[in-house]
C-alpha cells in the first residue's frame, strides 16, 4: 500500500523570531493534527484573556477549564470546553494533559505548579511564582520540574510585546553599542481595590516586579543593588495594607549600568507604558500605545491620542505572543522565553523594593543563582 505524505507548516513570528508552529501530516485522505492538550486553571479577568487567546490557536487543544467559582452558568458559558471544573486536581490527574496554565490568585501560584510539576505537566504561570514562598522553597520546585524535563514558563507578558522585543534584539545586535542606563515607567490608569491587592500583592510584588524582569532582560545583565523611595501620593489608606502607590527606584547591575523605574498606580490620561536604553553609540526607546497615530499640530494647539486605557488593550499582542511562545517551546523543545530563574531573580528584585522603601536605604540584591 502506498501512501502520499505532505505536511503543511504553520508558522507564528514576531519580530523575525520563531514563536510557535503547527504541523499537518495528510496520510491519504486522513489528516492528523498534533495538538497541544491543556488545562486552564484559574479563569478571573486574566484568566479569560487567556481563554480566549487560546482558542484561537490551531495546535491547542483546550480540554479543561478549572475554577472555585465554576457553576451550573460557567457550565453553560464555557460549553465549548469538554470539562469544565472546581478542583484542579482534577486536571493534573488527567493522563491526555500535557500543559496547564496557572492564572490563580498570586498567593497558589507555587503549590499549584509543585503539584503540576509532580504530575509532569508543562507549566505556564502567571508572574510572581509567589508572595510569601522562602526562595528555598522554590528551588525545591525548580528542581522537580527541571528533573522531570518539563518546561516552566512565567507570565513575564512584556518580554513578548512587540516593541520592546524590537529594543531587546537591537541592543543584543549591538546597535547603540554598550548598554549603560535603562530607564522603564509604568503607570496604572487606577488604584485597584484594596481586596484584590491582598490576594495579587501589593505594588512592589505585583506591578514593579514586571519592570524588574525588564531591565534585567534589557540590560542583560543581573540586578546587584536597589534604592528605592516609595509613598501614598494618591491614596493614603493603602497604608493600611502596608502597600504604596508611588514608587521611583535607582538600581545597579553586574556589569556597572544603571536603572531608573517609576511607577504610580494612577495615571489619569491611560495606561503608561515606556521603555528607553540608552548605550555608548545611541539609545533605543518605545513610546506609549494610542488608538491612533495621528497627531495635530496647528499654531494654536497640539493634540495627540491618549495611551490606551487598560493593560489588556496595550499588551493584547503580548499575551498572545507569550502563549505561542509556550506552546511552541513544548511541541517544539526549545526553550522558554521567561524561566523560573527569571521568577527567582525577579522575586528577589521586589524583595529589595520593599525592604529598600522600608529601611530608608539601598539594599543589595544577590546577582547569582544554582539549582
Amino acid at each position: 500500500m502506498t501512501f502520499t505524505y505532505a505536511c503543511e507548516i504553520i508558522i507564528f513570528v514576531q519580530n523575525d523570531k520563531f514563536l510557535s508552529k503547527n504541523i499537518y501530516f495528510i496520510i491519504g485522505d486522513a489528516v492528523m493534527t498534533r495538538k497541544l492538550k491543556v488545562g486552564l486553571i484559574g479563569v478571573g479577568r486574566q484568566g479569560h484573556n487567556h481563554y480566549e487567546n487560546l482558542l484561537t490557536m490551531p495546535d491547542v487543544d483546550l480540554q479543561y477549564i478549572c475554577d472555585l467559582k465554576v457553576d451550573d452558568e460557567w457550565k453553560k458559558e464555557y460549553a465549548n470546553v469538554p470539562h469544565v471544573v472546581k478542583d484542579y486536581h482534577e486536571v493534573l490527574d488527567d493522563p491526555e494533559i500535557e500543559a496547564v496554565l496557572i492564572v490563580t490568585s498570586t498567593d497558589t501560584h507555587a503549590g499549584i505548579v509543585l503539584d503540576a510539576a509532580k504530575a509532569h505537566k508543562h507549566i505556564f504561570c502567571e508572574k510572581p511564582f509567589s508572595l510569601t514562598t522562602p526562595e528555598s522553597e522554590v528551588r525545591e520546585i525548580l528542581k522537580i520540574v527541571d528533573a522531570n524535563h518539563l518546561k516552566l514558563q512565567m507570565g513575564f507578558n512584556r518580554r513578548m510585546d512587540p516593541q520592546f522585543r524590537d529594543i531587546y534584539e537591537r541592543v543584543r545586535k549591538g546597535v547603540i553599542g554598550s548598554p549603560q542606563i535603562v530607564k522603564t515607567t509604568s503607570r496604572d490608569p487606577f488604584v485597584l481595590d484594596k481586596e484584590l491587592i491582598k490576594r495579587v500583592g501589593t505594588l512592589p510584588f505585583d506591578f514593579t516586579i514586571h519592570d524588574l524582569d525588564m531591565v534585567r532582560y534589557m540590560m542583560g545583565s543581573n540586578i546587584t543593588e536597589i534604592y528605592a523611595k516609595g509613598g501614598t501620593l494618591i491614596d493614603p489608606t493603602l497604608k493600611e495594607i502596608d502597600d504604596v502607590d508611588t514608587i521611583a527606584l535607582v538600581l545597579e547591575f553586574e556589569n556597572g549600568s544603571f536603572g531608573l523605574i517609576d511607577n504610580s498606580r494612577q495615571a489619569v490620561y491611560g495606561y503608561d507604558e515606556r521603555v528607553e536604553v540608552f548605550g555608548s553609540e545611541g539609545m533605543l526607546k518605545a513610546e506609549n500605545v494610542s488608538n491612533s497615530t495621528v497627531e495635530l499640530y496647528t499654531d494654536k494647539q497640539e493634540e495627540k491620542k491618549n495611551p490606551l486605557p487598560i493593560f489588556m488593550s496595550r499588551y493584547h499582542e503580548a499575551y498572545l505572543n507569550e502563549i505561542h511562545s509556550f506552546v511552541g517551546a513544548v511541541i517544539e523543545d526549545k526553550p522558554v522565553v521567561a524561566n523560573g530563574v527569571d521568577a527567582i531573580m525577579a522575586q528577589r528584585a521586589a524583595i529589595a523594593v520593599d525592604q529598600s522603601i522600608k529601611l530608608g536605604k539601598p539594599i543589595k540584591v544577590d546577582p547569582t543563582f544554582e539549582l
